[in-house]
């Protein structure tokens, strides 16, 4: 689905940052977390920055800053494993203000399927995650993004990009205008 976005009947433009996958992400043991790089642009093309109320820092990779305010957040992740697969997948998706993430404050999906029931592998599973919210912040914030797949055979898996900045992995920030009280 797409978003239609409508500029506020202000003469202030908005403030957006678009991000693309351009490597793959770290391949992951099954059962622990790949937290996004975002601010590392030997993984994220910025294809769009507009403004200054979103924000990455390449010292510290996984961090969004946000300004206070409105925000449209769109994120688009193909997680994948590393080979066939059986049994039991299960994949979180969290985004929080909280970098140890015991908060799950902003966005926690979770999907859990299941491949078959033979132990030789029946498929390599891709996962297209496609989420949008609306984020609102009183304050300046930090958001951070995290992914945790585990499955059956213990089989490593990525998010993945591609170096020619195909779309396979995209978020999107858009400020939609002031925080609402």
């Amino acid at each position: 689905m797409s978003q239609i976005i409508n500029a506020p009947a202000t003469s202030t433009p908005l403030e957006a940052l678009q991000l693309v996958m351009i490597a793959n992400g770290t391949t992951t043991a099954s059962g622990s977390t790949y937290d996004l790089d975002l601010g590392d642009n030997s993984v994220f093309q910025v294809n769009l920055q507009s403004g200054s109320s979103i924000t990455l820092e390449s010292g510290s990779p996984h961090k969004l800053n946000l300004a206070s305010g409105l925000y449209q957040i769109s994120f688009a992740g193909w997680v994948q494993t590393t080979a066939t697969i059986y049994g039991d997948f299960d994949m979180e998706l969290i985004v929080s203000t909280d970098p140890t993430f015991t908060l799950k404050n902003v966005l926690y999906d979770r999907q859990k399927l299941w491949y078959g029931n033979g132990s030789s592998g029946n498929t390599t599973p891709i996962i297209d995650n496609n989420h949008t919210i609306v984020f609102n912040t009183a304050s300046a914030t930090t958001l951070y993004f995290r992914i945790e797949v585990t499955n059956d055979p213990a089989t490593t898996w990525y998010l993945r990009g591609d170096p020619l900045a195909n779309a396979l992995t995209t978020l999107d920030v858009v400020r939609l205008g002031g925080a609402l009280s």
